[in-house]
């Protein structure tokens, strides 16, 4: 290739008009235009050489994807450089490059943007690392690189990643070598780590790319930016992404909401699941909410399907892109086998993942006996190997089950694996033209499981591929995948009403002035008392307790409630009285009371003597009307905020257990009553709200609404209230209640927020 090549006008991205934005779709601040940064006309790679290194390997990477745009080598040592005339500077160029590939040190990296941007390049992917990754002064060369990008518009990829490769229009700035061969497809990858994305795209699956794009440090574009891009990429339509961190988590979840309105699905895989950055907190929820439980609830509000693993990322995105434009209500599934050994671990693994199968009908059997032999066993799951017919018995076996009502998905269970022989090859071929003409016929998804890992034979996978049937790899990592899939359709089909907010009058969207005002002049932990006046005005009942200060104020309390009742000592600085002897129960009477109420006096002389005091307070212990105390359910209803994604509600089983077991589920404000009740439904324990072993049935819609008005509190006290403990909230019987026995409530000081409505 002796000369230069000009490239033919790339298609452009159109702008979504500002008319046709909506709330699902926001406007960024800053909406850079990355089209000169992945579709250039022309590239100068800077730090060219022809003698191996990153500076030949972008070179022969371009070669290989057959860019036809304009390459400009640039190094004052050489005079051409694998075919491409080369020059000493971009100041030297016949026409200003589109876009620049810097494969120079990081000392260089500054200069060099700083001499495109004066020379008319757009964009410029940076190679080297020694950044922020490296300590300070490397912190302070990024910050000058995202300063400067910031005020001059440049689009920079990087620092310290491996660039990025747009399969769709064969343009590529990449620092390793491309696989021998891409497959074009629909599924768009941002990956923070280059390693994750050169494993990604060299994988043996060969899944369908669009776009491979490798973050790196993000100095100036980051995660949104290009999620942004991909969103509005007429090429892409899956989007999977590797997360290391979320530098931006507002713009992040900004761009989660445009996907979600274009339909697209985005797929994460985001490092650093365990629990190792939980904090000691004021409350239980703030221990507990930690921000990888944060996340999982973000991610379920902006319908972004979660993944563990490398495998799980890959074989979700597969399958996502096979099933594009289907849909499904539910995870009744059908699934044929030839194996009834393989059959019976995947009813287990179908089973852990949710998947529902239903009878056959008495119709479908009549059909399935006049095709299979008499010794077959007609079942869902269908074992149709006794048959030993691929070509017509088995194929029209799967017809059958694939037409019966309540199978909305079929699973056809087959392993074809690359390394089959000649023979194997041609038998199972007929399997995958009948999954094929099943999928035509039906017009249901049919999807393929190879139970085995480790590549898919070829001529098999192109029977599959041109036919619409996707096929996925592993069980333990397919069947997950396709229950992801199912969730992710149930989401978009239920869509705002099952998170959000409903327009709800009797609960108050702002504080009156005197009860702003006393917020206003708190700070931390709050008085009891003034958090119990806050949750009543957003409608949470705070009932049968008074707060006592002497004796005989208790006394003349606990004989309007009515004994039996409890007695605790009130204190903002005492957030957990339990632990510290300061709750006395089971008060029965006036001569019991005064012993508990003395005893606590000396607890609090001897123990807490610098503690601020608000005096006692006096409970009616919480019994159902049958009065049985067994028939109560200890939860806990809790908030945490969140800086990047906002305030997150929390219900739990409560008491002590809910550090013991944290069997919890969170969800981020604000709430609808159907979010409410999954919340509570995804517990553990939910079985102990709706009647076990012979237990009477709780007041879940009574938890629900509590739920959903803590979430509006949420939203009205904005960044104010750092966090809430409702621990426990006793859920009565069905149609009787809730009763909060405790609060802790935890604000930041004004100064430091907006706005209290």
């Amino acid at each position: 290739m002796n000369q230069i090549n000009q490239c033919p006008k790339q298609k452009r991205r159109k702008a979504t008009p500002p008319d046709r934005r909506t709330k699902e779709s926001p406007v960024k601040k800053f909406p850079w235009k990355l089209d000169p940064l992945f579709t250039p006309r022309s590239i100068a790679v800077i730090g060219a050489s022809p003698n191996g290194g990153a500076g030949s390997i972008v070179i022969r990477n371009m070669q290989r994807l057959g860019y036809t745009g304009t390459v400009y080598p640039i190094n004052p040592k050489y005079k051409d450089i694998l075919g491409y005339p080369c020059y000493a500077s971009l100041r030297d160029l016949p026409a200003p490059a589109d876009c620049a590939a810097v494969l120079l040190g990081s000392r260089s990296l500054l200069p060099m943007l700083e001499e495109a941007h004066a020379t008319g390049v757009k964009g410029v992917w940076g190679f080297a690392s020694g950044f922020a990754e490296t300590g300070g002064e490397g912190r302070a060369m990024q910050r000058r690189i995202h300063d400067f990008c910031h005020e001059s518009g440049l689009l920079f990829c990087g620092p310290n990643c491996v660039g990025y490769a747009n399969i769709t229009d064969g343009i590529c700035m990449y620092s390793a070598p491309l696989p021998q061969a891409f497959r074009p497809g629909d599924i768009g990858v941002i990956a923070q780590s280059g390693a994750v994305l050169l494993a990604l795209g060299n994988a043996n699956r060969k899944a369908g790319f669009s776009r491979l794009i490798s973050s790196g440090n993000e100095a100036a574009l980051g995660l949104a930016d290009y999620m942004d891009y991909l969103v509005e990429d007429d090429a892409t339509h899956v989007i999977a992404l590797f997360i290391e961190t979320i530098r931006a988590p507002e713009a992040f979840a900004a761009a989660c909401s445009r996907a979600a309105a274009k339909g697209k699905p985005v797929i994460a895989l985001k490092v650093g699941r365990s629990e190792l950055a939980c904090r000691v907190a004021a409350t239980h929820t703030g221990a507990i909410a930690g921000s990888d439980r944060m996340l999982d609830a973000f991610f379920r509000r902006a319908n972004v399907v979660r993944v563990n693993t490398l495998d799980d990322l890959l074989e979700t995105a597969i399958l996502f892109s096979g099933l594009r434009g289907l849909s499904v209500s539910s995870s009744k599934v059908g699934m044929a086998t030839v194996s009834g050994g393989e059959m019976g671990m995947l009813v287990d693994v179908c089973a852990d993942s949710g998947l529902v199968f239903p009878s056959v009908s008495e119709a479908g059997k009549e059909r399935l006996r006049k095709v299979l032999p008499p010794y077959a066993p007609i079942a869902n799951p269908l074992d149709a190997w006794g048959s030993g017919d691929l070509r017509e018995a088995y194929p029209a076996s799967l017809g059958i089950l694939a037409a019966e009502e309540d199978v909305e998905t079929l699973i056809v269970s087959q392993d074809i694996p690359g390394n089959m022989a000649p023979e194997q090859v041609e038998q199972f071929s007929d399997v995958a033209r009948a999954a094929v003409a099943v999928r035509a016929s039906s017009g249901k998804p049919v999807i393929v499981v190879s139970n085995i890992s480790g590549g898919i034979d070829p001529d098999i996978g192109a029977i599959l591929a041109q036919g619409n049937v996707p096929v996925v790899q592993g069980s333990g990592v397919g069947i997950p995948a396709i229950r992801r899939w199912m969730d992710w359709c149930a989401a978009r089909a239920a869509e705002a009403a099952y998170l959000s907010p409903r327009k709800d009058s009797s609960t108050p969207s702002r504080l009156p002035p005197e009860l702003a005002s006393e917020l206003d002049a708190s700070s931390g932990v709050l008085p009891y008392a003034l958090s119990a006046r806050l949750l009543r005005h957003f409608g949470i009942a705070i009932d049968h307790e008074e707060l006592a200060v002497s004796l005989e104020e208790g006394m003349a309390a606990a004989g309007r409630i009515g004994y039996p009742v409890a007695l605790k000592a009130a204190s903002p600085d005492i957030a957990h009285k339990t632990e510290t002897g300061l709750v006395k129960l089971n008060l029965r009477t006036g001569a019991e009371f005064a012993a508990a109420w003395r005893e606590l006096e000396g607890i609090l002389a001897l123990h807490h003597a610098g503690a601020r005091r608000e005096g006692m307070l006096v409970q009616g212990m919480v019994r159902s009307a049958g009065g049985k105390s067994g028939d109560v359910v200890e939860t806990i209803v809790g908030v945490n905020r969140d800086g990047g994604f906002g305030s997150a509600v929390m219900v739990g089983l409560g008491g002590v257990f809910v550090e013991l077991l944290r069997d919890v589920s969170l969800e981020l404000a604000p709430l609808s009553p159907e979010g409410a009740r999954a919340m509570i439904g995804r517990l553990k324990a939910a079985k102990l709200l709706t009647g076990f072993r012979g237990r009477a049935a709780s007041d879940v819609e009574a938890l629900s609404d509590v739920l959903v008005r803590v979430a509006a509190m949420c939203c009205a006290l904005g960044d104010r209230l750092v966090s809430l403990d409702l621990n426990p909230v006793m859920v009565l019987p069905e149609g009787e209640g809730v009763r909060i026995v405790d609060i802790v409530m935890q604000v930041a000081p004004a100064r430091h927020c907006g706005e209290t409505d």
